[in-house]
């Protein structure tokens, strides 16, 4: 359906980024390893990275610095907040790469290749890169991650994978991640009962789970039952009114029963909280 693959990719960039910060606690160990001189370094960079993208001067020389200073963390992470912010996700790989060679056996290297192939939509090489770090060091942002992709892909390997994690990791922490994959899993294969109850059970574990609202909403929405899916989506905004995504669902709904100068607002105010929604540009050109 066009509404579930809209937010699976912000669903699949939340679970990658939602333990990012851990990643910088480590970095430190990790450059230990990248012992390669500056200017061989230099070298590199100018060779493989600066044909990249077009970005601006200020994270040109970022990046040349990071390559320059590799044990400086507090550099590495505002690089990488830096490129993944300006959308530069194939450079972001390209410097992970110099990083790998020197350090091959690092999860948290791995993870970060896998989330920034999740990022430029390349699903493959984001579950090898996940499983790669997986197998050197499960930890639970990558199991989830990997999860969460397997969910969106119909395959079975995510119950799975959910299971082992509440084993490897017993307790609450991770308990609503897992209900919410689970619920995905069940939803993409059409199973609405049983995903609307696995949905439900994440809201239960933690009422401002966000993409389990939306989702409960998908599914209504789907079904044409859109002034139950209307409610939900007032609910996410009520819980979080900078929600792009609640605004621009609620204006779908809108549009849907007639409503279309609400339908124009919710858009607007979608687009002004994200301006990469192009689909509620698109929508309000139409209605206009």
């Amino acid at each position: 359906m066009i509404c579930q693959k809209y937010v699976s990719t912000k669903v699949s960039a939340y679970f990658s980024k939602m333990n990012f910060r851990f990643f910088w606690v480590s970095f430190s160990l990790i450059m230990i390893g990248c012992s390669s001189p500056a200017s061989e370094k230099s070298a590199v960079i100018d060779s493989s990275i600066s044909h990249d993208a077009n970005y601006n001067e200020s994270i040109a020389t970022l990046l040349q610095q990071a390559v320059d200073s590799p044990n400086n963390p507090s550099l590495q992470q505002k690089l990488f907040n830096s490129l993944d912010s300006a959308g530069l996700y194939s450079t972001a790989i390209q410097h992970l790469n110099l990083l790998l060679k020197n350090d091959s056996l690092n999860e948290q290297l791995w993870y970060q290749k896998g989330y920034f192939s999740e990022r430029i939509k390349d699903t493959t090489a984001a579950l090898q890169f996940y499983g790669y770090a997986n197998k050197i060091y499960p930890t639970p942002r990558a199991l989830l991650s990997m999860a969460n992709l397997f969910a969106e892909k119909k395959d079975t390997a995510a119950i799975g994978i959910c299971n082992n994690l509440l084993v490897m990791y017993p307790g609450k922490d991770y308990l609503p991640d897992v209900l919410f994959i689970k619920g995905v899993y069940y939803a993409r294969i059409g199973n609405t009962i049983k995903a609307t109850e696995y949905f439900d059970n994440c809201i239960y574990s933690n009422y401002r789970y966000l993409e389990a609202y939306m989702e409960k909403a998908f599914i209504l929405y789907d079904k044409k039952q859109i002034q139950a899916a209307l409610t939900i989506f007032a609910t996410v905004l009520k819980l979080d009114p900078l929600y792009p995504d609640g605004y621009y669902w609620q204006a779908k709904c809108f549009e849907q029963i007639g409503k279309n100068d609400s339908a124009i607002i919710n858009y607007q105010k979608a687009l002004t909280l994200d301006s990469s929604l192009t689909e509620a540009s698109l929508a309000i050109k139409k209605l206009n």
